[in-house]
């Protein structure tokens, strides 16, 4: 079975969700908001090993909710 495609073929490109409330999920997750904190923030270059690792634990966080990686074996 070949696979189904999802884009309007608009140059403006394909948008999911529209808004941050609407829930998005992947490889059968169960679908979420979002995901936002305050540990999102942006960093500089001049940024704390501390601030970097939990910017890296957040987005993990963020990426294996959405179902994006699975973050385990």
């Amino acid at each position: 079975m070949a696979s189904r495609q999802v884009s309007g073929g608009q140059s403006e490109g394909t948008v999911l969700g529209q808004s941050a409330t609407d829930k998005i999920g992947f490889y059968g997750t169960t679908a979420i908001v979002q995901p936002s904190s305050t540990n999102q923030s942006a960093i500089t270059a001049g940024a704390t090993t501390t601030a970097c690792n939990t910017l890296v634990i957040e987005l993990r966080s963020a990426l294996v909710n959405l179902g994006l990686i699975k973050g385990s074996a």
